[in-house]
């Protein structure tokens, strides 16, 4: 015999249990970064709308002052000329100096960003002005900052032109010319009469007492909301002016970011960032214009809702109701938001209309993710809804028997299925010696036959991905002549079954590798002698179909007897001894995977 030696297993990590682990460590470095990456992304558009804004401010004053944007292209045209101060400045009533710090610098996003959906800002010379965009044919502004090093193109537009200016030569507050007062050719004539003194004092001034020598100032405008930052849904804010002047002496008058001046009839609908000044002008000669007030209504960004899924079932049916139709609600206006979804571990897309799952791609179930995007730059993306569906649970019941045929052996292998037949025992080698056999020996070798036995069972309500018992395998490892033994052998398992009603009879075939070491006879080792039997396919070829879905059958080795040990797909035996193991089996449906493991 050639000497072969029985190699232990060595413990350590297997394959799967490596590809476990590195998938965890994955998960949470993912989650990790995925977590970490919204909150920069989120602080860094908070502070790109934070300026946008500010710097439209800007742009209203300096138009405001005379200020010329007409011919700005771009927006390093637009800072150039809010960094200038007006040549006629000191005559210009209002700040006529630059109107954002000249170390004010933007930075452009690079192609790459530019064809991504990040926030930028673009000027718009028809409204003159910045808006924010997620998308553009061009590469966007993605920040403002302050450089230090930064200087001024130029420090001067000699092209604004202010609509007021101080007197440039008069020592009054305007330059004016005087012009005589026209001469009349001659006296008219009209006829006068004496008229009694009807006049009364305004009301609100003292009653019956004498008018003050100089007029009196009028209160100003009071605000319904004074200015201040609040929640963008809270926008539009409705703002109320009163007058808080006696009645018939004044009218209100308001403007909204530096634009006309209107008179007050009703509630100012105001949004978000707007600006708003207020003064009461006179109506009459005793009181002269209030204060003008001014009040600034800046906005607070907040968080979207998040989506609701909503499938029309829960799980997908085994044989039945195989489809889920999914319908994603937007719980936010769509003026501010849009949704988008994913399926599993799959790029998110737009959601536009109700979902169609089917089983058929989603055999092990599916997990469903939703998001509300915003289409507003003064909110900020939801958190994510999550819907898992599962399918239906499979009851399986039914019976097991099974056979063995066409072995395959050494040159003069003895076996007791020849010809074909097949058998529930199968036994190989040959268990005498020829007489010119024994006369080559001085001590002469007790012989016994190898065998395989396998006896079926019943099962039931058992899941379909559980293993269920179909029986019990017996093996006899003998020692048999040399070149009479068997190689492999082919088994054949039959299945009675029922799933979920469903009835169908089939076999699976699976081959035997029937492993004869040669012995070292170690009183030490005594399994380093022992011969296996070993599953060479332990996943079916053959499918069985239940009402359109396929099945295939997995088996695997079970607990053994005393003289026995199992290793999955292997049942080894002492040499000379018996040993019986259980055999289980596996309905899995064709297809199937763990959806968990694709997640991201």
């Amino acid at each position: 015999m050639v000497i072969s030696v029985f190699m232990k297993n060595t413990k350590g990590l297997t394959l799967v249990e490596v590809m476990i682990t590195v998938a965890v460590v994955g998960i949470v470095a993912a989650v990790g970064t995925f977590s970490v990456s919204n909150v920069i992304s989120s602080a860094h558009n908070q502070k790109l709308f934070s300026d946008v804004e500010a710097i439209n401010r800007s742009i209203i004053a300096f138009r405001g002052a005379g200020g010329d944007l007409s011919k700005a292209s771009n927006a390093e045209e637009v800072l150039t000329a809010l960094k200038k101060s007006m040549s006629n400045g000191s005559r210009v009533p209002t700040l006529s100096g630059s109107k954002i710090d000249e170390r004010v610098t933007l930075e452009l996003q690079d192609s790459a960003e530019a064809a991504g959906n990040d926030w930028r800002a673009y000027w718009d010379a028809s409204q003159f002005r910045f808006v924010l965009q997620k998308s553009g044919n061009t590469p966007g502004v993605k920040g403002f900052s302050i450089d230090p090093t930064a200087v001024s193109a130029a420090t001067v537009d000699g092209n604004a032109k202010s609509a007021m200016l101080f007197a440039e030569k008069d020592t009054w507050i305007w330059d004016f010319e005087e012009v005589p007062v026209p001469v009349p050719s001659g006296p008219s004539s009209f006829a006068v009469g004496e008229v009694a003194d009807s006049t009364t004092p305004p009301p609100g001034g003292g009653g019956g007492s004498t008018p003050p020598s100089a007029t009196t100032p009028l209160s100003p405008p009071q605000f319904s909301i004074a200015g201040g930052s609040f929640p963008i849904n809270s926008f539009n804010l409705p703002l109320t002016l009163t007058n808080p002047n006696p009645g018939g002496i004044s009218l209100l008058y308001y403007s909204v970011d530096y634009g006309n001046w209107k008179p007050y009839s009703g509630p100012v609908s105001l949004s978000p960032g707007a600006i708003v000044a207020a003064q009461a002008i006179s109506a009459s000669a005793l009181y002269s214009n209030s204060a003008r007030v001014d009040q600034t209504y800046t906005a607070q960004p907040a968080g979207l809702l998040e989506p609701i899924i909503s499938p029309d079932r829960n799980a997908f049916g085994l044989f039945l109701n195989r489809t889920i139709k999914v319908t994603i609600t937007d719980r936010n206006s769509p003026s501010i938001s849009k949704l988008q979804y994913r399926i599993g571990g799959d790029p998110w897309q737009d959601y536009v209309k109700t979902i169609t799952l089917k089983r058929n791609n989603y055999p092990s179930g599916v997990m469903i993710q939703a998001r509300a995007l915003p289409i507003d730059p003064y909110y900020i993306s939801s958190s994510t809804t999550l819907r898992t569906l599962g399918i239906e649970a499979a009851s399986i019941a039914g019976s097991a028997s099974g056979k063995f045929s066409n072995p395959v052996g050494q040159s003069e292998m003895v076996s007791n299925l020849g010809g074909g037949a097949s058998n529930e025992y199968f036994e190989w080698g040959r268990d005498y010696w020829t007489a010119q056999e024994l006369s080559y020996q001085s001590t002469v070798i007790p012989l016994s036959k190898n065998s395989l036995q396998y006896i079926g069972s019943n099962f039931g309500n058992v899941d379909a991905d559980t293993r269920f018992q179909i029986g019990e395998l017996s093996y006899f490892n003998g020692t048999v002549v040399n070149l009479t033994s068997a190689d492999k052998v082919s088994f054949s398992v039959d299945l009675n079954l029922e799933v979920n009603g469903v009835t169908a009879k089939t076999d699976f075939a699976f081959d035997l590798d029937l492993i004869n070491v040669l012995n070292v006879f170690n009183p030490n080792d005594l399994w380093a002698d022992a011969d296996y039997v070993k599953l060479a396919n332990p996943v079916s070829s053959k499918v069985v179909n239940f009402n359109g879905v396929d099945f295939n059958l997995m088996l695997e080795f079970g607990e053994t007897t005393a003289d026995g040990i199992v290793y999955f797909n292997e049942f080894h035996v002492l040499e000379g001894k018996g040993a019986t193991t259980k055999v289980y089996g596996t309905l899995v449906e064709v297809g199937s995977v763990d959806f968990n493991s694709s997640l991201p």
